[in-house]
């Protein structure tokens, strides 16, 4: 490698740290993650959320990460939807968020948009940390329960709701939750949300032809742990899609209550809820929301279920406190602690 070249990443890799120390929340990475991420990487032609990202930077990205805190040996979690996440340490909880050896959760409101913007930035060390939960017992149940209630039955440190998936009037699309299959369809109204056994979030545009093309490619690379059937996309791969605000369904130009998760990086995301439909908080557009998951450094960003079913939950507690009674849902996207906890 050139002299000049070496300088310049130096110097690339030491603005990285500061901002990212100002930007982001860092955790630890086991090793394991660390490598299989870096593999992924490695290939500038496969599919997949890593190679969308310039690759000096990603690669620099992850090599911060892993500097800021030493990695740990964390065991992952069991893979199974109706297995909750270990039991945090309930010490380790502030009014801000939480931190043991395997996660990392800060809390922050804003206000955008004329609206109360609630945000959980989530650092993990192993992807199966990021998770979903559902109501009922089985798959195919139409059960519902608060978004509170379910994120602190499956032992979760932060939740959101998810797609409501058991909505009669959505056949199409994967959904998908912790491997369970309910159905693999492609659509020609919805895009989908994939998230990979890294971790990483893919999201397909609408259409079923390309959509078609690139689950099949997916499945070439990678395994589906959860799939989604909502959207819009609001950031995908770093841009925000010209036709965010013009999405068929969910009133994409009026202000309203949202919800959404979003990537920053390796292992490391955003949960976001705004409120709206009061004189203090109105809510956001699609696009407005798109252009808040941007600012939050989203390379890639998804709309959950909105209105009164934007829920941030923490702590068995409602984070995003609203005038509206919290809404019964079929299922939430939470983040769980990997500590192994003395007997």
């Amino acid at each position: 490698m050139r002299k000049s070249t070496k300088t310049v990443l130096s110097i690339l890799s030491a603005l990285m740290v500061a901002s990212l120390m100002f930007s982001i929340p860092s955790g630890a990475v086991t090793e394991y993650a660390q490598r299989a991420y870096e593999n992924a990487l490695s290939d500038e032609t496969q599919d997949g959320y890593a190679t969308k990202l310039p690759r000096p930077k990603a690669v620099l990205a992850s090599a911060v990460f892993s500097d800021l805190l030493p990695s740990a040996n964390v065991a992952s979690l069991d893979g199974d939807l109706f297995t909750p996440g270990n039991q945090p340490i309930e010490a380790n909880f502030t009014e801000n968020g939480y931190r043991d050896d395997t996660i990392i959760v800060e809390l922050e409101q804003k206000r955008m948009y004329d609206s109360d913007v609630f945000i959980a930035y989530v650092k993990i060390a192993t992807p199966s940390q990021l998770r979903t939960a559902i109501a009922g017992n089985k798959l195919s149940s139409t059960r519902t329960n608060q978004t509170s209630v379910i994120t602190a039955a499956y032992n979760g440190i932060v939740g959101i709701n998810g797609d409501y998936y058991s909505d009669k009037d959505r056949q199409g699309g994967h959904i998908v939750r912790q491997g369970q299959v309910m159905r693999e369809r492609v659509s020609d109204n919805f895009d989908l949300l994939f998230i990979d056994e890294l971790g990483d979030l893919h999201i397909y545009h609408r259409g079923k032809a390309q959509q078609q093309e690139q689950v099949d490619a997916f499945k070439k690379e990678h395994q589906l742990v959860n799939a989604f059937c909502f959207g819009p996309g609001l950031v995908i791969d770093g841009d925000i899609p010209e036709d965010v605000g013009k999405y068929k369904w969910f009133d994409p130009a009026s202000p309203n209550p949202r919800a959404g998760i979003g990537q920053l990086d390796m292992l490391t995301y955003v949960l976001v809820a705004v409120n709206g439909r009061t004189d203090e908080s109105i809510g956001v557009t699609m696009e407005e929301f798109a252009l808040i998951m941007q600012e939050l450094g989203c390379r890639q960003a998804y709309n959950l279920d909105g209105g009164n079913s934007a829920t941030l939950a923490f702590h068995g507690q409602v984070y995003n406190t609203k005038v509206q009674k919290e809404r019964d849902v079929s299922d939430i996207i939470y983040f769980a602690s990997a500590t192994e906890q003395a007997e």
